[in-house]
């Protein structure tokens, strides 16, 4: 297995070794970073590379002239912008030049990267950084077959497209997939992640931390078939039901931020010490927060039970001498320190939000789950919890430590080799670019009908078909299934399905999956072809002869949980 990397800061291997130092690295598994791996291949190895284009453009008059032992140069605008990077290997020859301002100079726009051997001839050109990573990606992988898996929404953003037939591609999804869950199910999505929500079809395999957002994610059709379930892996802390702990002491591990909502175990923790006298919480962690959230403790009167520790290396073991711990976040991808807590026998005491709590939390058994934000409720737990009898609080750490077990790495290893079994490197079917042409569309106070004739090489059977709508500003995106006959695509879409979107402009396609094949087609469209009679959303042609919308009265979000 190799980790691939992408960073400049880390062609020195540096980090590899801390970590293999520290016992994190198995000897079967390498790190290659693609700057580090570039700046060590023979000149031979280099025309692995395939640029862009045929013809390779002229660079030489941009290249900016090594002025120190750095190995790297910039070139900045007036107001401190990136307009080149140029990096040299240790001897001082040039090995990429990459230019940012190639349609004006001293403007960003336009890029030209351009890879030299070390005889400072050019190897190849690249428009996008996307294309040179996949060049490079080529170059590593070859012909072999691989599982090429992502595990960054950045790395998700650069890669989804990357479609070959030996590489199964995968995409790993940590956190919320929405931006505020509170609004709904069909609201914005994460900004960060847009780009891989967006294009989730692209990848043969999805892979969600808890079976709750797996389903939340299929109920908002983002993905087709290829969403599923694995676990992040949690360490056995060989916890012990018999342990000798203060049925008092809590323990809390989050980062002292607005998300975590920690002033809520603060007031649960001072309500339940006026019913329990002597309840503490220790609370591992540090953020922007942590000034206001010690002057509250002090205000409250408990500064002596709540401790802020501040960021502490290790603090999941301090799990192995509490008796409960407390999660109160807003969202989680699954809630790590849930799992961390019962593996030491610790019990948890959480918010049923989404996600984690409800998928590993068996509530009264080996935790308990509270509802979302009641901080009075979770007083009278972590209250009750304390004044149990030490055999029902022992069956509960039995519990607990049982139900971590699911999430030790033999399980999730086996679950991660389940998911790729069910993978197949069937050949992928050449996509040239398809067409889809409006027949005709109503928009109505309801719904928007529409009629789309296709022409694509995953007719006249695709998998899945689906409207597709993505607004112009922020990350609101969605799709929705349709019906093919033929090549005729029909779709019949509610208008509350645009409801949290504001007042603003969304583009309009449409998807086709069939297998491993995955292609979105933007829909053309003539003015005369389109009947509006809606207040809300008008739909009209653009310019360039595209289907769009103009949300003209934005109303109010609708929760769609």
């Amino acid at each position: 297995m190799e980790i691939l990397t992408l960073s400049p800061e880390m062609k020195d291997g540096k980090r590899e070794r801390e970590l293999r130092t520290d016992g994190l690295l198995d000897r079967r598994v390498k790190i290659r970073n693609v700057w580090a791996d570039l700046l060590t291949r023979t000149d031979r190895k280099l025309s692995d590379m395939r640029g862009e284009y045929e013809e390779i453009q002229n660079p030489f008059d941009d290249v900016l002239p090594r002025t120190g032992n750095s190995w790297t140069e910039t070139r900045t605008s007036a107001d401190g912008a990136v307009l080149q990077v140029d990096r040299y290997r240790d001897n001082g020859t040039l090995l990429v030049s990459d230019r940012q301002d190639v349609r004006k100079r001293g403007h960003r726009g336009g890029r030209r990267i351009t890879l030299f051997d070390s005889k400072r001839l050019p190897v190849g050109q690249w428009s996008t950084a996307r294309a040179f990573y996949h060049s490079w990606l080529d170059s590593v992988l070859a012909s072999k077959k691989a599982f090429l898996i992502s595990d960054s929404s950045f790395a998700g953003g650069l890669v989804h497209d990357y479609r070959r037939d030996n590489v199964i591609l995968c995409q790993v999804i940590h956190s919320h997939f929405l931006r505020d869950p509170s609004r709904g199910l069909y609201s914005e999505l994460s900004p960060d992640k847009l780009e891989i929500l967006s294009h989730l079809d692209s990848f043969d395999l999805v892979v969600n931390l808890t079976d709750q957002q797996r389903k939340d994610m299929v109920r908002s059709q983002l993905a087709s078939s290829n969403l599923r379930a694995v676990s992040n892996i949690t360490s056995d802390l060989r916890g012990s039901p018999d342990a000798a702990r203060d049925p008092r002491h809590g323990a809390m591990i989050a980062r002292l931020v607005r998300a975590k909502r920690v002033s809520d175990a603060v007031s649960a923790i001072h309500q339940a010490s006026e019913k329990v006298p002597g309840i503490t919480l220790d609370v591992y962690g540090d953020g922007e927060g942590r000034d206001d959230l010690e002057a509250r403790t002090e205000r409250l009167g408990r500064a002596g039970l709540i401790t802020f520790h501040g960021h502490t290396p290790g603090a999941k073991q301090r799990f192995l001498n509490a008796s409960f711990s407390l999660l109160t976040s807003r969202s989680e991808g699954q809630g790590l320190v849930i799992l961390e807590s019962m593996a030491a026998g610790c019990i948890p005491i959480a918010y049923d939000i989404r996600y984690g709590p409800a998928d590993i939390i068996t509530d009264g058994v080996d935790g308990f789950l509270i509802r979302d934000g009641d901080t009075n409720a979770l007083a009278d737990v972590i209250a009750r919890f304390t004044t149990m009898s030490e055999n029902e609080r022992r069956a509960m750490r039995e519990a607990a430590l049982h139900r971590a077990s699911d999430f030790f790495a033999n399980r999730i290893i086996s679950r991660w080799g389940e998911v790729f079994a069910e993978q197949s490197f069937d050949a992928l079917t050449p996509l040239s670019r398809g067409v889809a042409e409006l027949v005709g569309a109503t928009s109505t106070s309801d719904v928007i009908d529409i009629a789309v004739e296709i022409d694509s090489p995953l007719l006249p059977s695709p998998e899945a078909a689906y409207f597709v709508w993505k607004a112009r500003k922020g990350s609101h995106f969605g799709r929705l299934a349709g019906l093919i006959s033929g090549t005729r695509f029909n779709a019949k879409i509610p208008l509350s399905c645009f409801s949290s979107i504001p007042r603003g402009l969304i583009d309009i396609s449409v998807d086709l999956v069939d297998g491993r094949d995955f292609q979105r087609i933007r829909v053309s469209s003539e003015d005369s072809l389109i009947e509006n009679s809606s207040d809300h959303l008008a739909l009209y042609s653009t310019a360039h002869g595209n289907l769009s919308a103009r949300i003209q009265i934005p109303t109010q979000s609708v929760n769609n949980t």
